[in-house]
């Protein structure tokens, strides 16, 4: 009996298997332009680094939000410099599919797929994991995001699950491919990043040159099936920006908004509407590749 991942090609369980990796890297950017949130910077011959942007949006009334794009597995300095920036928040909201009552450390290798596949990365690529490099403890971070049960809800109703959003990502890819745009990681390039010394390095420099396409591969994913977008996007981003609005009717000023760089775009894009002007745009290394 044929499965839905038996049915797939060798070419597309490459892209299936790419698909998961930058999935899971990203998601879990001038006035008046629209910002990226995410980039790849080559220095030297197989050196290089990537680079999260914290964009900062202001109101007339003097208020606040930072966009700080988030990269689930990073570098250990990456996780302790945000560690430090945050203390200077009033509010920290984060992202992070959880009861309110469950502590996010505790999902650190809670057992799910998407969290093993994670922990399997950040060893592969001598990276850390975020649940482990950032500290959630202080008072104030404040969790902005479904819980499982709305979130697996809201999915049944939309008909999305992964192979609907795997099978966007393929439509946006090949769109892509046909203006000259993106480049696919190939059988033999991982086959020849593997049987490198310095695998690591290696595996790091491959993925690192796919990881700007991601903001492009969320937003064709982000269209929904319904065209009224997705809730693993759009959705969660609405929950985040109603915990905002709630921050900021209680009188907070300096607000950042934690999440996937991947969610970035549409929530600058909801700020904007509501009146904020982007004032501030510095990136913040998430992936040294020296050797």
């Amino acid at each position: 009996m044929l499965t839905k991942t038996s049915m797939l090609g060798a070419p597309s369980k490459r892209r299936l298997a790419c698909f998961l990796v930058l999935f899971v890297v990203s998601t879990l950017a001038v006035c008046g332009a629209e910002s990226k949130f995410l980039r790849f910077v080559e220095t030297g011959v197989r050196e290089g680094h990537v680079d999260t942007a914290l964009t900062t949006y202001r109101l007339p009334s003097g208020v606040e939000v930072a966009l700080v794009g988030a990269l689930h597995i990073a570098d250990g300095e990456y996780y302790e410099d945000l560690n430090e920036r945050f203390l200077r928040y009033d509010s920290v909201l984060y992202e992070m599919i959880k009861d309110k009552s469950v502590r996010p450390q505790a999902l650190s290798g809670n057992g799910h797929p998407i969290s093993q596949i994670q922990l399997a990365m950040k060893s592969m690529l001598g990276l850390e994991f975020q649940l482990e490099g950032v500290d959630y403890s202080p008072e104030n971070f404040v969790h902005a995001d479904m819980d499982p049960r709305t979130f697996a809800r809201l999915q049944r109703e939309k008909g999305e699950n992964f192979l609907t959003l795997f099978l966007q990502s393929m439509l946006h890819e090949k769109q892509l491919q046909m203006t000259g745009a993106g480049r696919q990681i190939s059988a033999f390039d991982l086959l020849l990043a593997f049987s490198q010394d310095d695998r690591s390095h290696a595996l790091k420099w491959l993925f690192a040159q796919q990881l700007e396409q991601i903001e492009g591969m969320l937003s064709g994913i982000d269209q929904g099936m319904d065209g009224k977008g997705s809730v693993i996007v759009s959705a969660r981003n609405r929950v985040a920006l109603k915990v905002l609005g709630e921050q900021i009717r209680q009188g907070k000023r300096r607000i950042a908004v934690f999440y996937g760089a991947g969610h970035m775009l549409d929530l600058e894009e909801r700020l904007l509407e509501r009146g904020f002007r982007k004032v501030r745009h510095e990136w913040l290394t998430a992936w040294n590749l020296r050797h």
